[in-house]
């Protein structure tokens, strides 16, 4: 029987001795430990059994093996015991369990992701808050989807930042979400509300963004857009009356108005109700209000003979700013002119500064700090260049009163 055992394999066989006259059972552990044959026996079946274990794991430590241990934990407690010590490394388990023990909060209550977005915004709304309102409930619902059945207190820092990385966001990008979700976050934490016991954003590093010259377009590119954008009906299975997107072109381009669809300024313009109000082209301004701009600030900006032209070939009232599918469409043309995010804005600050040469002006019109535009946009583009720029109109010109 041993000589068909395994290495490290050991049994106990009951075998019957006499003694005096008497017969009475003993309990012999056999098997083979380290190449030695092993052969012990004892009276009781406890001590043949504990033999046993112990010569299990000697044969265990001697080829690095698993090892057999009495435990009181169940298998599954120590399968995770064993991937516990695999994931620290080396460290002590006993530390990490006394720095949980010592910092862990539960939750004290268990709210659900989508919940806990929608009452952040209100909360915001409340306070009065209307910078970015749209843009981060844009953003905070779009996280929500990812995780559409979790609660805030079960996702982690690794669920953070695989959002971020696998979104194939530019690093400008990732920052400005990293930065919506450490307030998300933070919000949740807090102590009157404790839906998560920490902020899974603060060990999510920021990405180092190197700022170069903006990316701008010249007349000439621009007036092709502009030809494009007079003949352009969109989709041939639903197409528009020609020009019908030259309105949401010619506010990014000659007023500069954020143009991210669907939470820039100009989307936002397109759903106020007394538009006419605000685009007034009997005064000569645009008036951006609090819950139309980026900043929670009023601005005004000047309508300019060029765009006032566009505005009156193509009027607002029947042209409207935004329609159904805008996004799409809009996306269409920006990948035909290879035009960026905030292309169309750079090139109206550029030309503003080259052809007025106010820094603050241009800062005032364009909502930024004149210490940008004069870091940023001063002298990107000539004079010359900036005239020609400020006289593109419609094949079909308007005459001014």
């Amino acid at each position: 029987m041993e000589v068909s055992m395994k290495a490290g394999e050991f049994k106990i066989r009951r075998i019957l001795a006499r003694e005096r006259g008497f017969t009475y059972p003993t309990y012999q552990v056999v098997g083979y430990l380290e190449g030695q044959r092993v052969r012990k026996r004892f009276k009781s079946l406890e001590e043949a059994a504990g033999e046993k274990s112990r010569l299990e794991i000697a044969a265990a430590n001697a080829d690095g093996g698993v090892r057999s241990v009495h435990t009181r934990l169940s298998t599954d407690q120590v399968a995770e015991a064993e991937a516990c010590v695999r994931r620290l490394g080396g460290r002590s388990l006993t530390l990490a369990v006394d720095w949980f023990l010592e910092n862990y909060r539960p939750p004290c209550a268990e709210k659900p992701l989508s919940e806990a977005v929608t009452d952040f915004v209100t909360s915001r709304a409340e306070q009065g808050e209307a910078v970015h309102r749209d843009d981060v409930e844009c953003k905070l619902k779009a996280f929500g989807r990812k995780f559409p059945n979790q609660r805030v207190h079960e996702i982690g820092t690794a669920d953070v930042l695989q959002y971020l990385t696998r979104s194939g966001w530019a690093p400008k990008t990732q920052n400005n979400i990293r930065g919506i979700l450490h307030t998300f976050f933070s919000f949740c934490a807090d102590d009157a509300r404790r839906w998560a016991t920490s902020n899974p954003v603060k060990a999510v590093p920021k990405l180092d963004v190197p700022r170069g010259l903006p990316e701008i377009m010249s007349a000439d590119r621009i007036t092709e857009l502009f030809t494009f954008l007079e003949t352009y009906t969109g989709s041939p299975r639903k197409p528009q009356k020609p020009g019908f997107l030259v309105p949401y072109f010619a506010l990014a381009t000659f007023a500069g108005m954020r143009p991210a669809v669907p939470t820039g300024e100009i989307w936002k313009l397109g759903h106020v109700r007394d538009l006419k109000r605000l685009v007034d082209l009997d005064v000569g301004v645009i008036r951006v209000t609090p819950d139309v701009a980026k900043t929670d600030s009023i601005r005004q900006i000047k309508v300019r003979p060029n765009l006032a032209a566009w505005l009156k070939r193509y009027p607002l009232g029947e042209f409207p700013i935004v329609m159904p599918g805008m996004q799409g469409l809009v996306s269409e043309v920006r990948k035909k002119f290879a035009i960026g995010d905030d292309v169309l804005r750079h090139t109206f600050i550029s030309m503003h500064v080259a052809k007025w040469r106010s820094l603050g002006e241009a800062a005032l019109e364009a909502g930024n700090s004149e210490g940008i535009i004069k870091k940023h946009y001063l002298n990107l583009v000539g004079e010359s260049e900036a005239d020609r720029f400020w006289e593109i109109r419609p094949t079909h010109v308007v005459m001014l009163a």
